[in-house]
């Protein structure tokens, strides 16, 4: 049974208010902190879903000032434990038929219109919004980057530890990244994601999860702001959420193909 752990709206319209960090300093990049590796090794084993099948559907709703609001709608097949993902674009009809499938690091675009596989990264933006690829799969942080603590900090009413990320390679979305894990659960409210040169450049806000089994999570709400352009964010919202069994051969090119005639 799907258990609901429901982070209020309120709440997460209050989760970019200030934040007390506590004067622990990080350490350098080039080293992880035990104790840092300890928080994000037990979220991730809470993210991480191998031995699960899941499909959902999500929509995608990007906001900007002055203009409509766009709404995609995306169809996710995934297995952690094999590393493959499959998504599938079901809207609008511009995007139809559209889709990603990854395969360990390999991952690539289907694009119906010339009938070609592109290859891409981690870092693609799905539909050219605030949303990358990387969000859908298993975790892997401590693969990926350093982890240090960099305080304590009070999100809306949780009280929250405070790690940050510097990326060992940057072949990632957002090299420098600050994640804030809500005592109790360990589970993530708030994510800071830098340059380079440590300008913020997105915030986003997990605004609800779904318990799909025993200690296994996946979000169901979040909500994306972009720093740098005044007014856009990008609403997310997980629905349909189901682990049956999904056939192998929806995690293959041929299949991807197939969606689009």
């Amino acid at each position: 049974m799907v258990r609901v752990v429901r982070f209020s709206m309120a709440a997460a319209l209050l989760l970019g208010a200030a934040l007390g960090l506590g004067a622990q300093s990080p350490a350098k990049p080039g080293k992880t902190d035990p104790a840092a590796a300890e928080l994000v090794r037990a979220f991730e084993a809470k993210l991480d879903l191998a031995g699960l099948d899941v499909t959902n559907d999500f929509t995608l709703v990007q906001k900007k000032e002055g203009e409509a609001d766009r709404v995609l709608r995306v169809r996710v097949y995934r297995r952690d434990a094999a590393e493959t993902f499959t998504l599938v674009f079901q809207y609008p009809d511009s995007e139809r038929g559209k889709g990603y499938w990854r395969s360990g690091a390999d991952l690539y675009l289907y694009l119906p219109s010339t009938r070609e596989f592109v290859y891409r990264n981690r870092k693609d933006d799905v539909g050219s919004t605030d949303i990358r690829t990387d969000l859908f799969g298993r975790p892997d942080a401590l693969g990926q980057f350093w982890a240090t603590m960099a305080g304590t900090a009070k999100v809306a009413s949780w009280e929250c530890d405070v790690v940050r990320l510097d990326a060992k390679k940057l072949d990632v979305s957002y090299p420098v990244q600050k994640w804030y894990l809500r005592r109790g659960d360990g589970l993530p409210v708030k994510v800071e994601n830098f340059s380079a040169g440590e300008t913020l450049l997105r915030t986003v806000y997990y605004v609800e999860y779904k318990e799909v089994a025993k200690g296994k999570f996946i979000f169901a709400k979040l909500l994306s702001t972009d720093a740098l352009e005044k007014g856009r964010r990008t609403l997310l919202s997980n629905e349909g959420i189901t682990t049956a069994r999904i056939a192998d051969y929806k995690f293959s090119k041929a299949f991807l193909e197939e969606q689009s005639r």
